[in-house]
């Protein structure tokens, strides 16, 4: 009882420390944008934004669905920034394949987690039902910024968006195997076009479409609802036996493998990290463990080129305000006339040259890594939304200088060689981890996959096994609070992340073994299709199979594998059996020709005589009745 009391007693005093920092739901009055101050020339950006926060928003706030947080209370808990709770869906069976995901509120640099997932299964249903339905399936994590509206509308509609995108090619993504040639289909075949178009070409063209049509559909409601911010997205889509990710902004995908192998002959460059096999595998082996970016980050760093390039073609775009520069040193204004090393534009290298006042401009790209920024405000270069987005102090427009345009990676599962006996589908395939930038900030690309398969070695046959590991990821970013209220990470003293994070981890091998038993329902449907459509077509065929020229086709190839003189006896026998049918054929043939016209000339020679008879009968009358 005395226990009972002291675990109530310190849970009471645990809420009433944290009840104070929970934030109230979000609401047409406290949704605030982090804009950054404007200069005064910019009152009409601010009326502007006055009057947006007038306007309802399109979605109500929420975290993923498959979460099931559905009640305020859970809302509001969701997003303590004094705790941090590790939030996990409920039920791990509304995620398919096992799919694991996890994900953690910032510790107070934003009011809400800005962070949003998405997941869709659907169909590519042929209307004629000439074809087998195509089936894929969709997973979205978007990191949003300056609100949480961009990250909201995208979890909300973009994959109805790449749903459209992809019926829009369905005619020239289904299988051609079973067409009938009679048949006349509603689009060309890519064999008509000038240039062939492959099925991946299709995909990646709808994947980047839709990534275009959703940075213009938050464009068209921004007349209609509150300014909703930006947002990076990464997606994968898993479809046709591929794997395909697309991805704009720094949210990442990263592909975690491992090797196993009886003895490591040569070690693995940095890269790979080697981890003890488990007890559940041979003692001798050793795990190799790696790591394979499946996207790339686009921050101001990585983009300087790009960004650089449209600053040159369109000076106008800067304003007066910056310079398409870049400094060794940030220059001053004593340093006027003396020479500075800098590189100009698009420009690897560096040169001097002698500094004027138009080089005290602020570049257009600033500080490096994760502090690297575009016009001295954003730190991220692609992704959707950020129409009315202007930069710190000037209020120059940063949209013209950012892209949607995703980058996309595809990986054909069916060309992976898996030992079943190694046990290893989850190595040879892969372990797909999507995750913004929270994750990221904090762990390495190495680190993470070492994570994921010592959490799978601890969980080796639990159906949960994938939300542990996205748990575990979630958990190591986010680390632990020390005494002196600040995030530090438990096998360091540096500082945990404070950005949102979200984690989702996908068993790629789970999808593949999916994509097979929909590859054998397909093949069986062709075949009954085949043998309903051209019966005797298909009789003749299993003939040709199973018999050529009185011998067993199949046994004969078997016999002779390697023998290439035996399978041309074979194909000489059976096509002398073939011309043998076909001059029987021939024969018969004209046998009834000859017939016919044997009968042809016989009835014309009964209606000759029969002719012949009535005249003769006809003068014998006319010659009695002269004779009367």
């Amino acid at each position: 009882m005395s226990n009972m009391f002291s675990i109530t007693n310190i849970k009471n005093r645990f809420i009433s420390v944290i009840a104070p920092d929970i934030p109230p739901l979000p609401s047409a009055h406290n949704h605030q944008l982090h804009r950054g101050n404007i200069s005064g020339a910019a009152s009409n950006y601010q009326l502007r934004m006055a009057h947006q926060q007038k306007k309802p928003d399109k979605f109500a706030y929420a975290r993923p669905r498959f979460l099931q947080l559905l009640t305020i209370d859970e809302l509001r808990a969701s997003a303590d920034h004094n705790v941090r709770p590790i939030i996990v869906p409920r039920d791990t069976n509304l995620l398919p394949w096992g799919t694991g995901y996890a994900e953690c509120v910032n510790s107070g640099k934003s009011e809400w987690n800005e962070d949003q997932a998405a997941f869709a299964r659907q169909v590519l249903s042929d209307p004629t039902h000439t074809h087998p339905d195509l089936p894929y399936t969709y997973f979205g994590i978007f990191d949003g910024h300056a609100g949480y509206g961009a990250a909201l509308a995208a979890s909300h509609q973009f994959h109805h968006i790449l749903h459209e995108k992809l019926v829009d090619c369905l005619e020239l993504l289904l299988s051609r195997e079973s067409d009938n040639s009679n048949q006349e289909s509603v689009f060309p075949h890519p064999s008509q076009f000038h240039r062939r178009v492959s099925k991946d070409e299709l995909i990646i063209g709808a994947l980047e479409s839709a990534f275009f049509n959703m940075d213009s559909l938050l464009a068209q409601d921004r007349d209609r609802y509150r300014d909703a911010g930006g947002c990076t997205a990464c997606v994968a889509l898993f479809i046709n036996g591929k794997l395909f990710v697309a991805n704009a902004g720094d949210s990442r995908a990263v592909l975690s493998q491992r090797k196993i192998s009886i003895a490591c002959v040569e070690k693995k460059t940095t890269s790979t990290a080697i981890v003890p096999a488990t007890s559940s595998e041979a003692g001798a082996d050793i795990q190799e463990v790696f790591a394979v970016p499946f996207s790339f980050d686009h921050t101001p760093e990585t983009e300087r080129h790009r960004l650089l390039t449209v600053a040159r073609l369109k000076p106008h775009l800067m304003e007066k305000q910056y310079a398409a520069m870049e400094y060794a040193k940030r220059p001053h204004m004593k340093d006027l006339g003396q020479r500075i090393l800098c590189r100009q534009g698009t420009m690897k290298g560096w040169t001097y040259k002698t500094l004027t006042r138009e080089d005290l401009r602020m570049p257009v790209v600033t500080g490096e890594g994760k502090r690297s920024r575009l016009l001295g405000t954003l730190g991220v270069t692609r992704g959707f939304g950020d129409h009315d987005l202007l930069a710190i102090n000037t209020g120059t427009q940063i949209k013209p200088y950012l892209t949607p345009q995703p980058e996309v990676v595809i990986r054909d599962l069916s060309k992976i060689v898996s030992i079943p006996d190694e046990n290893n589908e989850d190595g040879d395939y892969g372990i797909l981890v999507m995750a913004t930038d929270g994750l990221w900030d904090v762990s390495e690309n190495d680190a993470v996959a070492r994570t994921v398969f010592q959490t799978l070695a601890k969980y080796p046959t639990e159906k949960h096994r994938y939300t542990m590991v996205a748990q575990e990821l979630v958990a190591r970013a986010r680390g632990k609070i020390n005494d002196s209220g600040h995030w530090r990470l438990a096998d360091s003293k540096a500082a945990a992340t404070v950005d949102d994070i979200s984690v989702i981890v996908i068993p790629v091998y789970q999808y593949y073994k999916e994509h097979v038993e929909w590859e054998k329902k397909y093949a069986e449907l062709q075949q009954k299709r085949q043998s309903v459509i051209c019966p005797s077509a298909t009789e003749a065929r299993e003939d040709e199979i199973f018999l050529v020229n009185g011998v067993e086709k199949a046994h004969v190839e078997e016999e002779h594998e390697d023998d290439e003189e035996e399978e041309v006896v074979v194909e000489v026998n059976r096509q002398q059996a073939q011309a043998t049918i076909d001059l029987e054929e021939e024969r018969h043939s004209n046998i009834e020709s000859i017939k016919e016209v044997v009968e042809l000339v016989d009835n014309e020679l009964t209606e000759a005589i029969s002719a012949l008879y009535a005249a003769d009968s006809t003068e014998d009358d006319k010659n009695s009745e002269k004779g009367e």
